[in-house]
């Protein structure tokens, strides 16, 4: 008789008789060696391991595979009994049932929620009545309700809402009814260092007092299980070297666990952080996963994010039979099971005004436009002399950024023309370093213009940016200027805007709350001050969980006009900039303006097209009830393929493009 259970030294061993049926026994073989089981003489063992969910599900996925073969399997009553306390310390099928009727019913008019129109929606949302506590102070918005009811309905529960929607908001709602209840004590959210800020600024919003929170972090880790906080913020690196901690602090008192941009997660591929999600999940009396965007590189993504939810239940099933089928074919024939687990708010339910785009078509000054044609001539012939090399990416990441240098600023070219670092920020592309060969090598006179360029003329686009800025602060607008490059920014500071003292925001700026001068103090001074004010920043500084458009200590507008002096083709970083001033909470009448500089004959002119289509793209996946593979966040591994391609074909259109005008213009 075929058996599995405990030894003394807690291992799991499965006793397994050949049944003789080589296809059968073969299956069973490859099975348990995926599974990683060693064989022991006649036995296959799993050896013993602290991850309490990954043992569960190994358990339930012999039974599971054992029944699907219809072979016999005896599962001794201790092993049995473990499996049976800990399926049944949350109620996961009444958690389905309830999750899929508030999704599906409408309390307000008994219609299904499909059933309504936009109008009927809003009348609805207007009148629903979540069972939250009378001491929970922010107003909810119509659409926000549901996700509130819907997640106390179902205890675990995730928040796949867009970007800016409220999502924060509506988990404080939720959480003061369980509050009032006794169900948790405590909070404990892990997440980007950037989402801390508000979690403790919403917290006062939402609970009308300051909360005693604390940021989890070095030595003050260790003393977690100590510690008497109401809030305990954590960043995704702190929480994976204190599993032990966490456990013990969990287990101590009632938590309430928030894994915030949970995306991160990934799947069990990524193992030390999807490790440390499984392990510390069980101990938690309610668990949330929140994610605009919750699969940036493909539906695989998932698998940990939910079972994290439901540790003992797997919802997607088990994680190898999923990962096969979600590679191939999406969330497919998952749905079912997906659907009672999470709320989404779509980008068109926010119901935002509709922001005004202006083009500003700038001609480069004479000297930058000799040096950029210079550079795209000598572009294009590397590319056809190194067509090997040109497919890599590396190879087209260092062509784009030596054109975006020189429509920008050529003065970029010779501070950075030696190596330039692609892992920097504001590109969000591969990890790697690219060559760039000096200039000084291709092109002596071109090298010299460069290398003189500053003391000639101010680049074109600057001088645009410059002017746009000053016109919106005489109006007495607040304004923010996007760029991807540093040394631009340290120009407007010290040059070109320095009486308006602007603030500057990039990646090294210190994002510790400790430094007398951080990232969250640049931004409350931006906001704070009653003045016209410019700030200045790279996208990938403010990628996340931060809100330009509102002040949420006085409920005033702060900045609604922005102004990008240069983009790339990061179609990811676009979105999320312009999130920033275009979100949850503004005044219908509010005009949002992107001004959007475009040097005439550049890279610029076929960035704009490619970062248009990837908008559209993006625009439809936001507006999808369900989640969709979108790599809202810059956080996708690789770039795929197609999108890399499309937008390398791009950059050599405008190469031919140009050498063909050019040559024209000599011809005539």
């Amino acid at each position: 008789m075929n058996s599995l259970c405990y030894d003394e030294y807690k291992n799991l061993v499965l006793e397994y008789i050949p049944t003789g049926d080589i296809s059968v026994d073969m299956n069973i073989t490859n099975w348990l060696e995926l599974a990683d089981f060693q064989q022991q003489g006649e036995n296959w063992v799993f050896p013993k391991t602290k991850d309490l969910v990954k043992f569960i599900s190994i358990v339930k996925q012999i039974k599971e595979f054992f029944e699907e073969e219809k072979i016999e399997l005896d599962i001794c009553e201790s092993l049995q009994n473990v499996v049976n306390n800990s399926v049944n310390k949350d109620n996961y099928q009444q958690a389905v049932e309830k999750g899929l009727r508030v999704k599906n019913e409408c309390p307000v008019c008994a219609k299904t929620w499909p059933s309504h129109d936009q109008n009927q929606l809003k009348e609805c949302g207007e009148k629903i009545t979540p069972d939250i506590s009378p001491n929970f102070k922010r107003k909810l918005m119509p659409y926000q309700k549901l996700s509130v009811s819907h997640l106390l309905a179902v205890g675990n529960g995730a928040n796949f809402s867009v970007p800016g929607s409220g999502k924060t908001t509506i988990t404080y709602a939720a959480i003061s009814k369980w509050l009032d209840d006794g169900i948790i004590d405590k909070i404990l959210v892990i997440g980007p260092t950037a989402s801390f800020f508000p979690w403790e600024d919403e917290y006062k919003l939402c609970f009308g007092k300051k909360p005693r929170s604390i940021r989890v972090r070095g030595e003050v880790g260790k003393q977690l299980p100590n510690l008497n906080h109401d809030l305990f913020l954590m960043h995704f690196s702190t929480a994976m070297h204190r599993v032990a901690e966490i456990i013990e602090f969990m287990s101590n008192n009632k938590v309430m666990l928030i894994i915030d941009e949970s995306h991160n997660i990934k799947s069990p591929q990524q193992k030390t952080w999807a490790r440390t999600a499984r392990a510390i999940a069980p101990f938690a009396i309610r668990r949330t996963i929140l994610s605009g965007t919750p699969m940036p590189n493909d539906a695989r993504d998932l698998w940990v994010q939910i079972t994290f939810l439901w540790p003992y239940d797997f919802p997607l099933g088990n994680d190898i039979t999923y990962m096969r089928y979600a590679k191939n074919h999406g969330i497919g024939k998952f749905k079912n099971a997906l659907d009672p687990l999470f709320t989404r708010i779509r980008k068109r339910d926010l119901d935002l005004p509709k922001p005004e785009f202006k083009n500003h078509f700038v001609s480069l000054s004479p000297v930058q436009a000799e040096i950029y044609n210079v550079i795209v001539s000598k572009t294009l012939e590397e590319i056809y002399d190194m067509r090997e090399k040109a497919k890599l990416q590396r190879f087209r990441v260092a062509k784009m950024i030596r054109l975006l240098q020189a429509a920008s600023n050529p003065t970029l070219i010779y501070e950075k023309s030696d190596e330039f670092d692609v892992t920097n920020e504001e590109f969000g592309v591969p990890k790697q370093k690219v060559s760039l060969t000096s200039i000084k090598h291709e092109s002596p006179d071109t090298y010299e213009k460069i290398v003189s360029y500053s003391s000639k003329e101010i680049p074109a686009k600057l001088v645009e940016a410059t002017k746009l800025a000053k016109e919106l602060l005489a109006k007495g607008e607040k304004v923010i200027i996007w760029s991807s490059f540093v040394t631009n920014m340290e120009i407007f500071e010290n040059q070109l805007l320095k009486e308006e003292r602007p603030i500057l925001i990039y990646g090294d700026v210190s994002k510790d709350e400790e430094d007398e001068d951080n990232r969250d103090k640049r931004i409350q001074e931006f906001k704070d001050d009653p003045n016209p004010r410019i700030l200045i920043a790279t996208p990938a500084s403010l990628a996340e969980s931060v809100s330009l458009h509102i002040n949420s200590k006085t409920g005033e507008k702060v900045c609604s006009n922005a102004i990008y002096l240069d983009r790339n083709f990061n179609g990811a970083q676009f979105m999320q900039s312009m999130d920033r001033i275009h979100r949850l909470g503004m005044a219908q009448d509010t005009k949002v303006t992107y001004h959007l500089i475009i040097g005439k004959r550049t890279i610029d002119e076929k960035i704009d097209e490619r970062l248009w289509q990837k908008f559209t793209d993006m625009s439809n996946a936001l507006n999808d009830s369900w989640p969709t593979i979108l790599d809202y966040d810059g956080t996708r591994e690789e770039i795929s393929k197609e999108e890399a391609q499309k937008d390398f074909n791009a950059l050599v259109d405008h190469l031919k493009e140009l050498k063909k005008d050019l040559e024209k213009e000599d011809g005539n």
